[in-house]
């Protein structure tokens, strides 16, 4: 059994915590195993840490000693480019550890000089890279393309059991009268264009269409936000959320699609958004297939895509179930668990068998 340390970032964000947990049996299936070190985990996490967790504040000693007693054959690397890297990257490269980085890489910072030098130089000490999509390979330099994997981004929705509660139940449940609603779910950002929605909202004068609007608002956008048919529910995560999409028609966020749009189509919602810059997740909605991209600030063209899936039952209805097939493929999370087992089995071969760890274990 080869053993993986990930490192990630700070404290674990509550989504990653099932997909983690899911990565540990996969890996464990093809001979490795794994353990997840980090600050600990996001404030509220609601789920079980079902990993090999190790809690340690990221720094290089602190990381170097839990790599010198833990002696793995690879780490993968949830982590941005700190000062730190270098040394620690030198580190494995004496103890003979295989290193994969794994996140967005350059493209979210391709306009910060520095950063990108350090993103380059990383790259050429890395021995795999993973990026969140495909359409991000881009962005690596073609002489890293070889070392270079993919693992779709995306959640851990396996553990869901939706339909145990009827989509009528739900709503009664959150005080929702109107016979159909748009959701939007997230951080409400500015950067997310929500003023934008609540325009189109405003602009489709449908009686009987509600707006559900779910997440923290640190930019205090929807303290203002009142009016009828307009239902602001703050944060809710896990079951509940899934809950609150299921029980909804259309997704809309108009603005910085992320993780959201994973949950979203899971629950079988056709998605709007407008044309700008997105996390890599947007490679999830195919535009007139199961959403739609409109141009930015264009009001009209929002109200008329949102007016077109609410009224149109059997367009919704074709789009709901290309959302859930899209989701079920490439936003499955083996999908996400294969690339990272690409990569592993890439290192391991490296170097014609070379061996991987300083004890002299085989990783043939």
């Amino acid at each position: 059994m080869r053993k993986v340390i990930l490192v990630n970032e700070g404290r674990m964000p509550h989504y990653r915590i099932p997909v983690y947990s899911y990565l540990d049996g996969y890996l464990k299936k093809h001979g490795y195993s794994l353990i997840v070190a980090s600050e600990g985990a996001q404030n509220e996490n609601p789920h079980a840490i079902r990993f090999r967790h190790e809690q340690t504040v990221q720094c290089f000693s602190n990381l170097r000693r839990l790599f010198r007693r833990e002696k793995p054959d690879a780490a993968l690397l949830w982590l941005g480019p700190h000062l730190y890297m270098i040394p620690l990257h030198l580190y494995f490269k004496w103890r003979r550890i295989k290193v994969i980085h794994w996140g967005h890489r350059r493209p979210m910072h391709r306009h910060i000089l520095i950063k990108n030098i350090l993103y380059n130089l990383e790259h050429w000490m890395d021995d795999a890279v993973v990026v969140y999509a495909e359409d991000l390979r881009k962005y690596i330099w073609n002489r890293f393309q070889s070392k270079t994997f993919v693992a779709n981004n995306t959640l851990n929705l396996t553990e869901y059991r939706g339909g145990d509660v009827s989509r009528e139940e739900i709503k009664r449940k959150y005080n929702i009268p109107t016979a159909k609603n748009i959701i939007c779910v997230g951080r409400m950002h500015r950067r997310k264009r929500i003023d934008d929605l609540v325009e189109a909202f405003r602009a489709l004068k449908l009686d009987d269409v509600g707006l559900i609007l779910v997440g923290p608002d640190p930019d205090g956008i929807l303290s203002k936000l009142d009016g009828r048919n307009v239902f602001k529910f703050g944060p809710v995560h896990g079951d509940e959320s899934l809950d609150l999409l299921s029980a909804s028609d259309v997704y809309c966020l108009p603005g910085a699609v992320g993780l959201g749009i994973v949950d979203a189509l899971y629950c079988g919602l056709p998605v709007i958004t407008e044309n700008v810059m997105h996390g890599p997740e947007i490679m999830y909605l195919k535009e007139g297939i199961n959403g739609f991209i409109t141009p930015v600030g264009d009001i009209d063209q929002l109200a008329s895509k949102l007016r077109l899936l609410l009224t149109d039952d059997d367009m919704r209805a074709r789009f709901s179930k290309a959302a859930r097939e899209e989701i079920s493929v490439s936003g499955h999370i083996e999908k996400m668990c294969e690339g990272f087992l690409s990569a592993l089995q890439y290192v391991c071969r490296q170097e014609d068998g070379a061996t991987m760890r300083v004890d002299g274990d085989s990783c043939s």
